[in-house]
């Protein structure tokens, strides 16, 4: 393996370190309860569970590399940056659904406390910084960004499952505002918003154009690579 190379994954190894810690510190805090998730159905939450998949796969990540420096061998073949793009999909939900929803509507002493911090902000900055400069090999088709969709499509319909079973998200109907169709209804727009339906569109569109977003600058990325090494090598 190149010294370049080691340098590189030896600086990923760091950011993926920083990101378990931060992550299972996090859900840790999270236990506690002072959130909007509580700490009984904190595991119902999307801000939850797209945090223990990243912390998952960047662990998987973080023990396939060590491996790499040791035996010189690439073993973190496609498929599994595939998977690491979905799971990096999703926490950028978290962080931009949080940021942009469900902020406004929270106090501030939350907003600035390490509970949330940790999961809405500091790992999925983390986990785009560690997807983006040290996983930018992955290989997409045009149509394998679309993967992005499984994990939030995956979500709802766990959420209409919790509800059909009676599960209650810290006291409530769902996990957040914009699904609750007993305030919003279905369909109508009233005084009180948009129906869930047009919220589930929009959302939709959004995770579509954010997998493209992925796709765009992972191409962008290797495009610039390739020149500079063209270049290098001439």
């Amino acid at each position: 393996m190149e010294k370049g190379k080691i340098i590189k994954t030896s600086i990923s190894l760091l950011i993926e370190v920083l990101l378990v810690i931060l992550g299972i510190y996090g859900i840790y805090l999270n236990f506690g309860g002072s959130g909007f998730m509580g700490n009984g159905s904190m595991m119902l939450y999307f801000t939850i569970q797209s945090n223990i998949t990243i912390i998952l796969i960047t662990f998987i990540f973080f023990i396939l590399k060590i491996f790499e420096l040791i035996i010189k061998k690439d073993l973190i073949k496609n498929y599994l940056r595939l998977i690491k793009y979905v799971f990096t999909v999703a926490i950028t939900i978290t962080f931009l659904v949080f940021f942009v929803l469900l902020a406004p509507t929270l106090d501030t002493s939350y907003l600035l406390s390490m509970n949330n911090l940790t999961v809405h902000f500091l790992v999925p900055l983390l986990a785009l910084i560690d997807f983006f400069t040290f996983d930018n090999e992955i290989k997409f088709n045009k149509w394998n960004p679309l993967l992005g969709l499984i994990f939030p499509l995956l979500y709802l319909g766990f959420v209409f499952i919790c509800i059909a079973s009676n599960i209650s998200f810290n006291g409530q109907l769902v996990p957040y505002f914009f699904l609750d169709y007993e305030t919003l209804t279905w369909f109508n727009i009233t005084e009180k918003g948009i129906g869930v339906f047009y919220y589930i569109i929009i959302l939709l569109i959004f995770v579509i154009l954010l997998c493209y977003l992925f796709y765009g600058i992972i191409y962008l990325i290797n495009k610039v690579k390739n020149k500079y090494f063209k270049k290098e090598n001439n």
